[in-house]
């Protein structure tokens, strides 16, 4: 089973990225780029404003690195949302979001990419639209990155174990290079490709640990292995969601950007 980083995380990446660009005239062809490594193999990606009006994503990008908020990722489960309590329920639904979180000025922006998938297993394609909404309520605090490597690095050894008491490798024979691999910080090309050149080599680390282990807690969720009773397969469930979570965290914490300091104004 490939890895990969939900659309939400490459854009929070890419917005972060934007922020680094160095000199401003070179922002637009940096966006498009950024576009590209977002949008993959899907269709065009489109933005909706709260009007209704549509806008290119490149403009998005661009005013989310633009901005003086913190951005992150949100990727929702019930319990634990990332976004206004407003946004929830919506939130949820789709499954995930860039959170640009909101000043004593203005409103917390939340870009909800709605997905309609097409095509066979075979040649996949999917629609993007990026649905904008506005809200004032409370954001909670992701993770730091410190918290979620701790967190993560506990996760993992929950996760080794787990599979090997589910004797993973055994009826899942493709899954026994991933279990081997849980560990490892390579990142691999196809996804290489579309990340920032310039992207913290710890964050990379986390991002890519925690997709392993999301892809083969997904690869363990289709069968219960080697369970023989319903505790079993009860602590397995468990323990595989303890990891999802821990997954899911460290892929929120290493999205976070802030705007980069302005200089102190000279005073006259």
């Amino acid at each position: 089973m490939p890895i990969d980083l939900p659309r939400s995380v490459l854009a929070a990446l890419w917005v972060d990225e934007l922020r680094t660009v160095p000199d401003p005239a070179g922002l637009p062809a940096a966006a498009e780029t950024a576009v590209r490594a977002v949008q993959g193999e899907d269709e065009p990606h489109t933005v909706v404003e709260p009007d209704g009006r549509e806008a290119p994503l490149a403009g998005l990008l661009l005013d989310l690195s633009g901005s003086t908020s913190v951005v992150h990722t949100a990727l929702p489960v019930p319990g634990e949302i990332g976004v206004p309590a407003a946004l929830a329920d919506e939130t949820s639904v789709v499954g995930e979001a860039i959170v640009a979180v909101g000043t004593a000025a203005e409103p917390t922006v939340v870009a909800l990419p709605h997905v309609l998938e097409f095509g066979s297993a075979w040649e996949p394609g999917a629609m993007v639209t990026w649905h904008l909404r506005h809200d004032a309520g409370r954001v909670p605090v992701p993770d730091s990155a410190a918290d979620a490597r701790r967190s993560l690095t506990e996760a993992l050894e929950i996760a080794i174990d787990a599979l090997t008491r589910m004797d993973v490798a055994r009826w899942r024979p493709e899954a026994a290079e991933q279990i081997a691999d849980l560990a490892s910080g390579v990142v691999p090309s196809d996804l290489a490709r579309r990340l920032p050149e310039r992207v913290d080599r710890r964050r990379l680390d986390l991002l890519v640990r925690a997709a392993r282990l999301d892809a083969i807690v997904r690869l363990a969720s289709q069968d219960h292995g080697a369970a023989v009773n319903a505790w079993q397969v009860d602590q397995r469930s468990a323990a595989m969601r303890h990891v999802a979570t821990a997954a899911r965290r460290a892929m929120v914490a290493a999205t976070i950007s802030a705007p980069a300091p302005q200089p102190p104004s000279t005073p006259r």
